[in-house]
Parts: structure tokens; sequence; C-alpha cells
């Protein structure tokens, strides 16, 4: 067995507390602001792009339905359909929200456009499909897929073939079928198959590097590994702790808010952003208490088993108190 084994264990057990990090919040609420002020004075030309970046940056259901809103007031029924069924998964069963969002999806759901792209029998592999700019997925081809109405751009290009041009133009309500394909010209660049030998000649030459090996006497580096996973352990339980109160905190704001789950409009914003680092810290806590008891126990377990070199012994675990937690760590030196 491998000496590290324990270490990378603990490792991967505390990456899901890393990553469950606060979003930029506060670029996303200035964004949010900005756009629901424009949307006001009717500029939904500039006040869509603050909210998609806005969403992007911190997806929230109010910042969703806001852009579903704005996109629909340009006539981007398709772009609005997303944005609303986007932000109905991010609802939480009971959210008063639920139902309004629902018809609005219900409604769009009609009136967006549907294309389906098909490729001609015969397309060269390696075809790629664009629509306005943007690569279609080959498991989008075939199947109808909710377009904004207007003129539609597709191009199609293929190694060794013209790229082919396509146009169609769609209305709210309404299905269209499109088949394409690349040109028929051979395109290929004259040299470049005698570059393409060349890179093969000097993949050939390139020299292979082998991984070197060490090996570590067993004794002294069970004990390491036990010190090290017993330092993980304790890092562990203090960030799993620190979550749990950040997350008894969070839900006293956001009951604050929202009492009984029912938001004003003007504070829908604030308190998904809110939901969102609570749920986070939610399940930040127990990963890291779970995961620092872990490796904490596999050191306690090396050092345990290091015989008659074990000079020293802990023990780490979580202390509770009624508005406390601490990490208490004892043992014999």
């Amino acid at each position: 067995m491998r000496r590290s084994a324990p270490l990378a264990l603990a490792l991967v057990l505390l990456a899901g507390v890393a990553r469950a990090q606060p979003r930029d919040v506060a670029k996303a609420d200035a964004l949010f602001r900005d756009g629901r002020a424009l949307m006001k004075k009717g500029d939904y030309e500039t006040a869509c792009p603050k909210l998609e970046e806005s969403y992007r940056l911190d997806p929230a259901a109010g910042t969703g339905i806001n852009l579903g809103d704005c996109f629909e007031k340009q006539g981007k029924v398709a772009s609005a359909l997303l944005a609303y069924q986007a932000a109905r998964a991010l609802l939480q069963p009971g959210d008063p929200r639920i139902g309004p969002v629902e018809k609005e999806i219900a409604s769009l759901d009609k009136r967006a456009p549907r294309l389906t792209i098909k490729l001609a029998t015969g397309a060269p592999e390696g075809t790629t499909v664009k629509r306005d700019g943007r690569e279609v997925e080959a498991s989008k081809l075939g199947v109808p897929v909710a377009v904004n109405p207007g003129k539609v751009k597709v191009t199609v290009s293929a190694p060794g073939r013209d790229t082919a041009v396509f146009r169609v133009s769609l209305v709210e309500g309404k299905r269209r079928e499109l088949e394409v394909g690349p040109g028929e010209r051979d395109v290929t660049p004259a040299g470049s198959s005698a570059a393409g030998a060349d890179d093969e000649r000097r993949a050939s030459r390139s020299p292979e590097l082998a991984a070197p090996s060490v090996e570590v006497p067993p004794g002294s580096a069970q004990r390491t590994w036990g010190y090290l996973l017993v330092g993980v352990g304790v890092v562990g339980l203090g960030l799993g702790s620190y979550f749990l109160v950040q997350f008894e905190s969070g839900k006293s704001d956001l009951e604050r808010l929202c009492p009984g789950g029912k938001c004003a409009p003007e504070n829908e914003r604030a308190f998904d952003s809110r939901k969102d680092t609570v749920d986070a810290n939610g399940i930040a806590a127990p990963v890291g208490l779970v995961a620092g008891g872990i490796a904490g126990g596999i050191g306690i377990f090396l050092l345990a088993s290091g015989g008659a070199e074990r000079d020293a012994a802990l023990r780490v675990s979580p202390g509770v108190a009624r508005r406390t937690w601490a990490v208490n760590v004892g043992g014999m030196w």
C-alpha cells in the first residue's frame, strides 16, 4: 500500500470545503441594481447585459426572473424562456414565486419559435455547425430548439471543404426545419501534409522522461504522515466549526429579510444572494467536520501503530456548547 494514500484521502475530502466559498456577490448586486434601474427607464439594450453578467457572477433566482423579464421586453422570447427556466430550478419548494414563474414559462414555451437543424447525409467527419456564430452541439442537431424570432444565420464548415452559409427567418409560435452541409470545394492549404509530417518527426524524436522514485524508510514516514494528518484534521474541524457558525447566523439574517419566506420585491435579490451563501455554509460545515474527523482519526491511528518509535499520542475532537463551537486537542508528549 502506498504511504501517501491517507493524506490523499484527507485532502480530497477537504477539497469540498475549499470550493464552498462565497461568489462575487458585491459586484453581482451592483450590476443587478444598475440593470433594474435601466429597466425602469426602458433601456433594455443596456439593462439585459448587466443582469446577465450579474447572474453569471452569482446565479440567483431573483436575478434570473428579472433577466427573463428584460429579454421578454426585447422580444427575445427564447432567451426569456431559458432565463425563467433557470430561475425556476433555483427556487426552493414553497417559494411564492414558483406559481408566477411557471406561468411565464408556459406562455413563453408556446411563443418561442423552434428551429430544427439537420446535417445532410454524407457530411464528412469533423463537420462543424454554427448558429449566429455559436457552435451547435452534435446532440442538438435534428432536435427542435427554441430560438429567438428574427433572421438566423447558420454556417457549416468541414476539413477540406468550403464554408456554406444558410439563412432562415423565424416568427413566434412557428417551427422550421433546415438541412445543412458544408461546401463542395477542397480548400486544403498546399503543404499542410508536409507540415504534419514534420510535426510527427519532431514528436518521434522527443525524449520520454521517467518519473523518479524515492524509497522512504517505513517507520519514520508513518509517524510523519500521522502528525501531518492530525494537523489536517484540526484544520478541517476548525473550518467545519466556522462554517457551522456562519450557517446559523445566516439563517437568522434570512428570516429578518423575508419573514416566513415572504419577500418584498426590493429584498428578493439580497435574499437570494444570502441564501446561496447560507446553503453553501450548510454543506461546507458537515464536510469540514467529517473530513477533519477522518483525517485526524487516520493520523492518530498511524501514530498509535508506530510501534516502539511512538513517543506521542493525540486526541482531537469537536467541542459543542449551546452557542459555541470549538476544537479540543489533547494528549501526552
